[in-house]
């Protein structure tokens, strides 16, 4: 059994070295999903892309976007239901989408003060922020290390500590040890496990599937696995207590990545914190993304008839 396994090991290695990267069969014409040009803005050496829409002279709405994606991925289906009396713009992280990419460590911080730093670059003094799964750390970081830069903020998918026993820590960090491992050697494996997991339950269209698979394809495995050990090593419970801006916390009451106990827990932590709660798993953006523009909307123009899951946080 052993020596089969060796010699399937060995053939696949062969393979993935010397045999052409197969993509997926697609249904039917393929365009990109989000027409919305987007542009650039360098802070010291470093570019930053972003994508901007709605009214120029409006509140700014920062969205940010979560770990291996970027913002045509995770705000396509949500940003065409935004209020577009709001300045919206949506980012790129480093290392993802069109921004530069950067070949070394980094924290959940470091990306707050680059986001910051956008945010001078274009003029922006103060905004909304929502954020998504990582971009949800991210956006608490923005607020406790710039709060002025935060009037309103907008956590979805998300925790302030997504693995808080040590226990945990360990066998998430092994397990990413292991898929960076497998991405070095070929990145078509887990990019054909999440196209067809995305296509299975509904997230991705199929006028889109070239264009995620691109995607899916496209990223680098150091860079994309660095993001995955920033978020693990995220924790916001000393400090995310004192905020003291307006939140609203989307939480996805099936997720798959970033349990579920963790994000009431954070919706806990948050004094007076609006809490919505999606029956939807980790790609709720994609899913359930009327749910989530929606209790955006409201948030924003401080509608009482946002629905509140008061009774589940506390």
């Amino acid at each position: 059994m052993l020596r089969w396994l060796r010699r399937l090991l060995a053939a696949w290695f062969i393979w993935r070295l010397f045999g052409p990267e197969v993509p997926p069969t697609f249904d039917g014409p393929q365009e990109a999903p989000m027409r919305l040009p987007g542009r650039s803005v360098f802070i010291g050496d470093q570019e930053m892309f972003f994508r901007e829409t709605g009214d120029p002279d409006g509140q700014p709405l920062v969205l940010i976007h979560g770990w291996g994606d970027h913002s045509a991925v995770v705000w396509q289906r949500i940003i065409p239901s935004l209020d577009q009396k709001h300045r919206i713009i949506a980012l790129d992280n480093r290392n993802s989408g069109h921004s530069e990419l950067v070949r070394e460590r980094f924290d959940v911080s470091r990306l707050a003060d680059e986001v910051a730093q956008v945010m001078d670059a274009l003029g922006v003094d103060s905004a909304v922020v929502a954020g998504y799964s990582l971009g949800g750390m991210v956006a608490q970081e923005l607020a406790h290390r710039h709060p002025h830069m935060v009037v309103k903020l907008i956590l979805g998918g998300t925790a302030a500590q997504p693995a808080p026993r040590a226990r945990e820590r360990w066998g998430t960090r092994a397990l990413f040890f292991l898929g960076r491992a497998l991405d070095r050697v070929s990145r078509v494996e887990l990019s054909r496990i999440r196209y067809h997991y995305l296509r299975r339950v509904g997230a991705l269209q199929p006028r889109h599937q070239r264009w995620m698979w691109a995607h899916q394809m496209s990223r680098d495995p150091d860079l994309y696995w660095l993001s995955g050990f920033a978020a693990l090593s995220f924790d916001s419970t000393r400090w995310i207590g004192r905020l003291d801006q307006p939140s609203l916390v989307i939480i996805t009451a099936h997720d798959q990545l970033v349990p579920v106990a963790a994000q009431y827990r954070l919706a806990a932590l948050i004094p007076d914190a609006k809490v919505v709660e999606l029956d939807a798993r980790h790609e709720a953006p994609l899913t359930h993304h009327e749910e989530i523009a929606r209790a955006i909307n409201l948030f924003l123009r401080d509608r009482p008839d946002l629905r509140v899951v008061a009774d589940q946080v506390g």
